[in-house]
Protein backbone atom coordinates (compact mmCIF):
# COMPACT_ATOMS: atom_id res chain seq x y z
CA UNK A 1 0.00 0.00 0.00
CA UNK A 2 0.83 3.11 -1.13
CA UNK A 3 1.83 5.59 1.98
CA UNK A 4 0.15 8.26 0.86
CA UNK A 5 -3.56 6.19 0.63
CA UNK A 6 -2.38 5.06 3.98
CA UNK A 7 -2.06 8.47 5.64
CA UNK A 8 -5.43 9.09 4.18
CA UNK A 9 -7.13 6.12 6.20
CA UNK A 10 -5.68 7.04 8.98
CA UNK A 11 -5.88 10.85 8.69
CA UNK A 12 -10.00 9.80 7.87
CA UNK A 13 -10.57 7.75 11.00
CA UNK A 14 -8.94 9.98 13.48
CA UNK A 15 -11.17 12.84 11.97
CA UNK A 16 -14.02 10.46 12.06
CA UNK A 17 -13.71 9.57 16.12
CA UNK A 18 -13.29 13.11 17.00
CA UNK A 19 -16.02 13.57 14.95
CA UNK A 20 -17.88 11.25 17.26
CA UNK A 21 -16.72 12.33 20.04
CA UNK A 22 -17.42 15.84 19.67
CA UNK A 23 -20.87 15.02 18.42
CA UNK A 24 -21.51 13.22 21.70
CA UNK A 25 -19.73 15.60 24.36
CA UNK A 26 -21.17 18.24 22.57
CA UNK A 27 -24.67 19.80 24.03
CA UNK A 28 -26.65 21.28 21.38
CA UNK A 29 -24.09 22.25 19.19
CA UNK A 30 -22.56 19.18 16.52
CA UNK A 31 -21.14 21.67 13.43
CA UNK A 32 -17.70 20.54 14.18
CA UNK A 33 -18.28 16.83 15.28
CA UNK A 34 -20.38 16.96 11.77
CA UNK A 35 -17.79 18.70 9.37
CA UNK A 36 -15.57 16.63 11.11
CA UNK A 37 -17.15 13.06 10.28
CA UNK A 38 -17.72 14.31 6.73
CA UNK A 39 -14.26 15.25 6.45
CA UNK A 40 -13.02 11.94 7.91
CA UNK A 41 -15.80 9.50 5.93
CA UNK A 42 -14.11 11.59 2.74
CA UNK A 43 -10.61 11.04 3.71
CA UNK A 44 -11.00 7.56 4.76
CA UNK A 45 -12.79 6.90 1.02
CA UNK A 46 -10.12 8.75 -0.91
CA UNK A 47 -7.55 6.58 0.97
CA UNK A 48 -9.35 3.40 0.05
CA UNK A 49 -10.56 3.93 -3.21
CA UNK A 50 -7.05 4.99 -4.42
CA UNK A 51 -5.75 1.99 -3.29
CA UNK A 52 -8.30 -0.37 -4.65
CA UNK A 53 -7.76 1.74 -8.23
CA UNK A 54 -4.31 1.84 -8.72
CA UNK A 55 -2.70 -0.42 -6.18
CA UNK A 56 0.85 0.46 -6.22
CA UNK A 57 0.62 1.14 -10.12
CA UNK A 58 1.77 4.91 -10.86
CA UNK A 59 -1.77 7.23 -10.28
CA UNK A 60 -0.64 9.51 -13.47
CA UNK A 61 1.49 10.33 -16.36
CA UNK A 62 2.48 12.66 -18.43
CA UNK A 63 -1.14 12.55 -20.50
CA UNK A 64 -3.09 12.74 -17.71
CA UNK A 65 -1.19 15.80 -15.87
CA UNK A 66 -1.50 17.32 -18.96
CA UNK A 67 -5.37 16.62 -19.43
CA UNK A 68 -5.45 17.73 -15.82
CA UNK A 69 -3.56 21.61 -16.81
CA UNK A 70 -6.00 21.56 -19.53
CA UNK A 71 -8.65 21.41 -17.72
CA UNK A 72 -7.97 23.52 -14.83
CA UNK A 73 -6.95 26.29 -17.51
CA UNK A 74 -10.21 25.74 -19.27
CA UNK A 75 -12.33 25.90 -15.98
CA UNK A 76 -10.04 29.10 -15.13
CA UNK A 77 -11.42 30.78 -18.41
CA UNK A 78 -15.08 29.78 -17.73
CA UNK A 79 -14.72 31.04 -14.26
CA UNK A 80 -13.80 34.36 -15.49
CA UNK A 81 -16.04 34.52 -18.29
CA UNK A 82 -18.91 33.98 -15.28
CA UNK A 83 -17.60 36.52 -13.22
CA UNK A 84 -17.34 39.08 -15.72
CA UNK A 85 -21.07 38.05 -17.09
CA UNK A 86 -22.01 38.42 -13.15
CA UNK A 87 -20.46 42.02 -13.31
CA UNK A 88 -22.35 43.28 -16.28
CA UNK A 89 -25.35 41.49 -15.11
CA UNK A 90 -25.40 43.41 -11.94
CA UNK A 91 -24.04 47.01 -13.91
CA UNK A 92 -27.14 46.96 -15.88
CA UNK A 93 -29.62 46.03 -12.99
CA UNK A 94 -30.92 42.84 -14.69
CA UNK A 95 -30.25 40.90 -11.58
CA UNK A 96 -29.17 41.76 -7.92
CA UNK A 97 -26.98 39.01 -5.39
CA UNK A 98 -25.31 39.50 -2.96
CA UNK A 99 -21.55 39.54 -2.55
CA UNK A 100 -22.18 35.43 -0.24
CA UNK A 101 -24.39 34.64 -3.60
CA UNK A 102 -22.02 35.75 -6.20
CA UNK A 103 -19.20 33.86 -4.77
CA UNK A 104 -20.78 30.86 -3.66
CA UNK A 105 -22.34 30.73 -7.36
CA UNK A 106 -18.77 31.35 -9.09
CA UNK A 107 -16.77 29.20 -6.57
CA UNK A 108 -19.70 26.07 -7.48
CA UNK A 109 -19.02 27.04 -11.30
CA UNK A 110 -15.28 27.10 -11.10
CA UNK A 111 -15.17 23.70 -9.50
CA UNK A 112 -17.91 22.30 -11.32
CA UNK A 113 -16.36 23.21 -14.76
CA UNK A 114 -12.81 21.80 -13.60
CA UNK A 115 -15.32 18.92 -13.55
CA UNK A 116 -16.80 18.42 -16.11
CA UNK A 117 -13.60 19.92 -18.64
CA UNK A 118 -10.95 17.33 -17.34
CA UNK A 119 -13.84 14.58 -17.26
CA UNK A 120 -14.48 15.18 -21.57
CA UNK A 121 -10.60 16.11 -21.86
CA UNK A 122 -10.09 11.98 -20.45
CA UNK A 123 -13.10 10.56 -22.53
CA UNK A 124 -11.23 12.45 -25.41
CA UNK A 125 -8.59 10.76 -24.76
CA UNK A 126 -6.03 13.77 -25.09
CA UNK A 127 -5.63 17.32 -25.61
CA UNK A 128 -5.09 19.11 -29.10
Amino acid sequence: MKPRNMYRMIIGALMLISGIVSVVLAEGEANIGSMLIAAGIVFAMTGIINHRKYGDEPESDERSKKIGAYGLSYAWLTGLLFMFSLFWLDYIGLIRLSVQNALTISILVLALSAVVYQAWLFRKGDVD
